[in-house]
């Protein structure tokens, strides 16, 4: 099966895709498509795509269904997962890390695409439009084995080996870190 890589557009992802994105996100952490968070994930990406530096790409199908997603921003002072992230680290690492970074905010593959290399493809895209960016970050959740090995195979570091979000405190994740300028 082939599949095309586009960027999505505000408008895309406001509008008439917002429900095949949830379908992907629900299918991806398997969770029903009326729970909480996967309701709420609308909002959250409306939200997203205002802040400053926002990119995203999609993944279509033969049908152009929406069957896989990645989107981030430029990381500013003050934002929430910034600051969680952010409070384990050194001053030094902060602004090392920080100064001119990208947050690689989601990256999500529906069940029945997965297993095709379309995780690699929306993640080398989204990369690849913000390489004017020193740094790249992440969280990533520790259950997420095929997601860690695809941060890995692209020269991920961790920088942050466990955390947890006031959000989801039972749930283990790790903070990844990207050079993009080659240091």
């Amino acid at each position: 099966m082939r599949f095309n890589i586009r960027p999505l557009s505000l408008d895309e992802l406001s509008g008439r895709l917002i429900d095949q994105i949830l379908w992907v996100f629900g299918g991806a952490l398997d969770l029903p498509r009326r729970s909480g968070r996967v309701v709420s994930f609308a909002d959250t990406l409306r939200r997203h795509a205002s802040y400053p530096g926002f990119g995203a790409f999609g993944a279509f199908n033969l049908r152009n269904r929406l069957v896989g997603f990645s989107y981030g921003y430029v990381s500013q002072p003050g934002l929430w997962w910034r600051e969680q992230v952010s409070a384990p680290l050194s001053p030094d690492q902060r602004q090392d890390w920080f100064s001119d970074a990208f947050e690689f905010a989601e990256l999500h593959v529906h069940p029945s695409a997965q297993g095709k290399g379309l995780g690699g493809q929306l993640h080398d895209a989204l990369i690849d439009s913000q390489r004017a960016h020193r740094t790249a970050l992440l969280s990533v959740m520790h259950r997420s084995l095929r997601a860690r090995q695809l941060y890995a195979s692209r020269g991920w570091e961790v920088l942050v080996a466990e955390l947890r979000f006031s959000s989801e405190p039972h749930t283990p994740f790790s903070l990844l870190g990207l050079r993009m300028d080659g240091q």
